[in-house]
């Protein structure tokens, strides 16, 4: 919520998905899901709504 808004709206899963829009309104994400994100920045492929290290683990195999 901002100013009594609903800004984002979803799953866990979902919302911290929307890392930059989250950042832009000064709220931070799980650091794998940041990870995650700043990887995709850098144009590795890997999904963008990791919440956990397993979820990292299995993914980073997964480029091999």
């Amino acid at each position: 919520m901002e100013k009594g808004k609903i800004i984002l709206e979803g799953t866990p899963r979902e919302v911290f998905s929307k890392v930059r829009e989250l950042k832009e309104i000064g709220l931070d994400v799980p650091q794998v899901t940041e990870l995650a994100y700043e990887l995709r920045k850098s144009g590795i492929d890997i999904d963008n709504d990791i919440l956990t290290i397993e979820e990292m683990v299995d993914e980073l195999c997964q480029l091999r």
